[in-house]
């Protein structure tokens, strides 16, 4: 579809007004979205308390024409509007019937035009004429309403779009900006990684992490270094510093230690599981930590808990005759150990 040409910046014919054509829904789909190109589907409409369905008459294709600009060419002056074409049939480069509404000033007419395989593009000023009839009125309003839906589907993603951006780039300035963890804590860290995981495959790993790691204290997302470093872990499958809800069951339990005996000691032990508890028994049930300590105990380990003052567990598994190494490592990453 070619662009919309007059023959100067004047309106042909009557300027056109009603609730829905006009110049202000004109503007909304100019101003909020980028698309020039909008195929509409069939719409449905209901009467009779919605037992009978009826089609609302719209046209196919809706393209935006952005121009708004003077054009001087040897066939003489002209002004292309800005202006909202309507077609269904999409037959020539100037459609065998289109409509349109142009802008021309503050003002906006509906202008009928026939095209065809012969017709010239600097032939349209002075073939559109001016449409009075109320069926394609109602058409163009019809076809006006949809794009006028599409229009407002596309500009909220695209806000939304916009809102992520700009989050992800606050988040990146933050992130930028953020400084690195103490020498004393990332050496901490280090001494922690060598205590309890010297066997893991994924020692390295953590270590490199461990090297660039920044203060995550206060963050809006993490709250601590800590919870930052133990999201790593689980995410990179490294049973290291792990952490479980005051209400997780047994078996929760069981399954992080048996991981962290086998990926950092090459062990295996039978742990306790829920059959030796009653029905729906937590890890906060009396002697539930005790009776675990004691297997790993009997193999040179026990379980330390980091004091986090919170409503979980934070657990690391260790050699007992570590225990004051692992005292002094967790107080430099600003923490109190305690034992079960």
């Amino acid at each position: 579809m070619a662009r919309i040409y007059y023959h100067e910046e004047k309106l042909s014919g009557k300027p056109f007004e009603n609730d829905i054509i006009n110049l202000q829904f004109f503007d909304f789909i100019f101003n909020n979205t980028n698309t020039n190109k909008f195929e509409i589907k069939p719409v449905s409409s209901s009467s009779f308390f919605g037992l009978l369905k009826s089609t609302k008459e719209t046209f196919k294709t809706v393209r935006i024409s952005r121009d708004g600009i003077d054009y001087k060419t040897t066939e003489g002056s002209f002004y292309l509007p800005k202006a909202i074409i309507f077609y269904d049939n999409d037959d020539f480069n100037f459609p065998s019937e289109f409509y349109f509404i142009a802008k021309l000033g503050e003002k906006i007419e509906i202008r009928k035009c026939n095209g065809g395989k012969d017709v010239k593009w600097f032939q349209i000023p002075d073939l559109h004429q001016e449409v009075t009839d109320s069926k394609i009125i109602s058409k163009i309003e019809n076809t006006i309403l949809e794009v006028k839906k599409l229009v407002e589907t596309t500009h909220n993603k695209q806000i939304d779009i916009d809102k992520e951006k700009k989050k992800e780039q606050e988040l990146k300035t933050i992130e930028e900006n953020r400084p690195f963890l103490s020498e004393t804590q990332i050496n901490a860290y280090k001494e922690l990684t060598e205590l309890c995981i010297n066997l893991n495959s994924k020692k390295q790993d953590v270590i490199a992490f461990i090297d660039k790691l920044k203060n995550y204290d206060k963050d809006s997302q993490y709250f601590t270094t800590l919870n930052y470093v133990m999201d790593f872990l689980e995410k990179n499958g490294t049973p290291f510093i792990l952490r479980l809800d005051w209400k997780a069951g047994i078996e929760d339990l069981e399954w992080v230690l048996s991981s962290s005996l086998k990926e950092n000691y090459n062990l295996s032990i039978d742990l306790p599981n829920e059959s030796h508890y009653e029905e729906n028994a937590s890890v906060s049930f009396d002697n539930v930590f005790e009776d675990f300590d004691k297997l790993l105990r009997q193999k040179g380990l026990q379980m330390g808990f980091i004091d986090t003052q919170s409503d979980e567990y934070v657990i690391v598994l260790h050699k007992t005759t570590d225990k004051d190494k692992m005292e002094k490592v967790i107080k430099e990453i600003g923490y109190d150990y305690y034992e079960k």
